[in-house]
């Protein structure tokens, strides 16, 4: 054999051993943790947690009109965050706004978000949005 596939053979091995050690090194997708997705709530549609669980409440806004959507105290959930998600490339093209909750304690009610211009203080919102809601233990 001559040195140039002697060096040829070493280098296969190497990489043969290389990829062996890396697929055994490597945790599989199997094993790692699974994460529950957070629901996702559109209007006409129940709302069902348990205590302490997140869920996204989305519905259809257009942030360049100046309206917004509000949630109404609910002793059931805390309020944790809103983001407008964009729906087209045209500016002031509509979009949906997200709104996140967390289940705080149990109890049937009804989560009441309302869609108002906050500089129109005395004018009635322009939609509301009533969700059936259960927090279970």
């Amino acid at each position: 054999m001559t040195r140039t596939r002697w060096i040829a053979l070493v280098v296969l091995v190497a990489l043969g051993i290389g990829l062996l050690v890396a697929v055994v090194a490597i945790p599989w997708g199997d094993d790692a943790p699974v994460e529950k997705a957070t629901p996702v709530y559109h209007q006409g549609d129940s709302i069902d947690v348990a205590v302490g669980d997140k869920f996204v409440v989305a519905l259809p806004a257009t942030p360049s009109t100046g309206y917004t959507w509000t949630a109404a105290g609910n002793p059931d959930v805390r309020f944790v965050s809103t983001r407008q998600v964009a729906g087209g490339s045209q500016p002031g093209a509509a979009g949906t706004q997200e709104l996140t909750f967390e289940g705080r304690q149990p109890g049937a009610s009804q989560l009441v978000v309302t869609y108002a211009r906050s500089f129109e203080k005395t004018d009635p919102p322009a939609k509301t949005a009533k969700f059936p809601l259960e927090v279970t233990k």
